[in-house]
């Protein structure tokens, strides 16, 4: 008798056990995290959180000045929930991406491996934050209910400096990264070591395009973008260009796609500068700096279009003291691409460069041909081909050790120069296919962009993946400075022949 109870005690137990594990597998296969958290559209006020689960969650985000207390949660209405198109739900909840029967048809006969449809089961959430102090740090959780499924010393959030201030500012800037190798992750551990070792931490991200390739699948920005970036992603605000490999599945002029799934960036000056009413293109503002981002890839850019009517009026009201604007592809380069020879590329130069120099612009920041180039101090440089006589307004090295920082004027100056960065050397394979004229550094290696902005002082460098400063410059804008074109400038040396590096 005593061995027939044994056995239904034994019989009881294993039936328990295996109901508790699978109410545990079902509990596990909703709310999963899978992507980030990560930071969007810091303001000196507010910040967005995005994060995203398998299955849905009953999302909370809490919020402190300190990890101990956690004490403030968004309010349920400003968490805003997106899910993907298999999930049934009321139409007025929004829809990620879903890829049409034409493109699925195309992408097939291409051979390739994916579909660019979202993840299935997929909920993203988008929690903004309001009501914060300006350049003040916060720590910040998420939550599903009460159990907790993000955060720690991680996981903070530093709002942006007052529009206006002269808080120094650190830009992290990174183009053609996306392969998910390891040259993309070289790079990336070289800038974190950095900031360590300077006791510096970055205050924001730029990504000039080519984030995710080789089609900006959502496949591919998780892989290559999400999971790549995450230690960074969670604590600083990346603010992106798209390139022409995002472009292969997303659309500026409607403003779908992975990569508008992906980022919230503003269309209604909510960071500052003029609405836009589009996510393709936007400006904000960070302490004394104005930024401007643009659509390179497939957007009007000739003169009288809206793009670049929107950038005239933008520009003719900002009052800051420093200008930068980014986009994919470059003006000027002889890297893997060039700039004299492909259409995209030299309409920016003659169509968008003269507004961005008549409204002072300091800097540049462009991808798309992977190499490091950064030019002299310039302006009106629009002919094709590009030369250098009579564009280069000072020819030295710009290197406060070397030649010493290149001068302009104070505050927003037309035509009194331009930097122009090309930084796609990010992960992709580097290569060089000539020389432009106009360039006074030309490094055919793997890293990134660093800039620091500190008053009237902006410093850049050019950090390689062995964590190396392979380039150094300056520009100070103090008093009034007037600047001519140099009779005969400096030019860069040809190579013999072009270089490639895996």
């Amino acid at each position: 008798m005593k061995r027939v109870v044994d056995i239904l005690t034994l019989a009881l137990v294993l039936c328990i056990l295996s109901a508790t594990a699978a109410a545990a597998q079902a509990e596990s296969a909703e709310g999963v995290l899978y992507r980030g958290p990560y930071l969007q559209m810091a303001t000196p006020d507010s910040i967005v959180v995005v994060w995203r689960t398998e299955g849905p969650i009953k999302a909370e985000v809490r919020f402190g000045r300190s990890l101990e207390s956690l004490e403030t949660k968004v309010p349920e209405s400003d968490i805003l929930t997106r899910v993907s198109a298999d999930i049934d739900a009321p139409g007025s909840v929004p829809r990620l991406y879903l890829e049409t029967e034409e493109t699925a048809k195309e992408r097939a006969e291409e051979g390739k491996d994916h579909s660019s449809t979202t993840r299935s089961n997929t909920y993203q959430y988008e929690a903004q934050i309001s009501g914060l102090l300006p350049a003040t740090r916060y720590f910040y959780a998420i939550y599903d209910g009460e159990r907790r499924i993000a955060g720690g010393e991680d996981c903070f959030l530093k709002t942006s400096p007052s529009h206006g201030s002269r808080t120094p500012t650190r830009i992290w800037i990174v183009g053609d990264s996306g392969t998910g190798g390891a040259n993309q992750k070289a790079v990336h551990e070289a800038m974190r070591s950095l900031v360590e070792r300077e006791s510096r931490l970055l205050d924001m991200y730029i990504h000039v395009g080519d984030m995710a390739y080789g089609d900006g699948t959502d496949k591919e920005f998780q892989e290559r973008f999400f999971e790549m970036y995450d230690p960074t992603l969670r604590s600083v605000a990346v603010w992106p260009a798209m390139g022409n490999h995002e472009g292969r599945t997303s659309r500026g002029r409607t403003g779908v796609g992975p990569y508008y799934d992906a980022y919230v960036t503003p269309t209604n000056a909510e960071a500052g500068g003029v609405p836009s009413g589009t996510e393709a293109y936007y400006s904000f503002d960070v302490a004394n700096i104005h930024f401007v981002c643009l659509d390179s890839h497939d957007l009007d850019r000739k003169p009288n279009g809206a793009m670049a009517r929107w950038l005239r009026a933008d520009l003719e009201q900002t009052n800051s003291d420093w200008l930068i604007g980014f986009f994919h592809h470059p003006p000027y380069t002889k890297g893997s691409h060039d700039s004299d020879r492909e259409g995209q590329l030299r309409e920016m130069r003659t169509h968008i460069m003269p507004i961005l120099e008549a409204g002072g612009v300091d800097v540049v920041l462009t991808g798309h041909s992977h190499i490091y180039e950064r030019s002299m101090l310039m302006d009106g440089a629009y002919a094709t081909p590009t030369i250098a006589e009579g564009v280069i307004l000072d020819d030295g090295d710009g290197n406060p050790r070397g030649d010493g920082a290149y001068r302009k004027s104070a505050g927003l100056q037309p035509h009194q120069g331009t930097i122009q960065i090309v930084a796609g050397h990010g992960g992709a394979g580097v290569s060089r296919k000539g020389t432009m004229p106009v360039m006074r550094e030309i490094i055919v290696d793997h890293g990134s962009v660093l800039l620091d902005v500190d008053g009237d002082t902006l410093t850049g460098r050019m950090l390689d993946k062995a964590n190396e400063i392979r380039d150094l410059f300056s520009v100070v804008k103090r008093g009034r400075v007037v600047n001519t074109p140099v009779a005969d400038p400096w030019q860069p040396t040809p190579p013999q022949e072009a270089k490639q590096a895996d």
